[in-house]
C-alpha cells in the first residue's frame, strides 16, 4: 500500500506563511545581528515566501527590500535616498529601480486663499 500525504488546510498553510514572514522581516530589522550574507538570502526568502502564499508584504518588506533585484536595503551602501517634492524616493544602487514613498505636497493647500482671489 502507498503512503497518503496529508495536505493540510489553507489556514493552517497561510498561518505557516505569516510566521516564515514574520521571522524573516526579524531578520531584516536588526541586520546588524547577522553577516550580510544571511540578510541577503532573507530578504529573498520574504519575497518567495509571500509570492508562493500570496500574502502582502510587511511594512518592513516594502521599505527593506528592492522589488525588483529583491536586494536587502538594510544599510546606506545598499540604497540612496532622497526628498524631493514632499516625498521620499529611494533608489537602488544594485539594480537602479527608483520607489516613491509619500503623497508628495499638498498642491490644493499651496494658494492658502480662495480662488480667483
Amino acid at each position: 500500500m502507498g503512503r497518503r500525504r496529508h495536505r493540510s488546510n489553507a489556514a493552517t498553510r497561510k498561518e505557516r506563511g505569516l510566521a516564515a514572514q514574520t521571522h524573516l522581516a526579524g531578520i531584516l530589522e536588526a541586520p546588524h545581528r547577522y553577516p550580510e550574507v544571511v540578510v541577503a538570502s532573507a530578504a529573498v526568502h520574504l519575497m518567495k515566501t509571500s509570492q508562493r502564499h500570496r500574502l502582502s508584504l510587511t511594512q518592513t518588506g516594502r521599505e527593506r527590500v528592492c522589488r525588483k533585484c529583491w536586494a536587502p536595503h538594510t544599510q546606506a551602501a545598499h540604497f540612496r535616498v532622497r526628498i524631493r517634492g514632499g516625498m521620499r524616493v529611494r533608489t537602488c544602487l544594485k539594480c537602479g529601480s527608483v520607489r516613491r514613498f509619500g503623497g508628495g505636497p499638498k498642491h490644493h493647500r499651496v494658494g492658502g486663499g480662495e480662488p480667483g482671489v
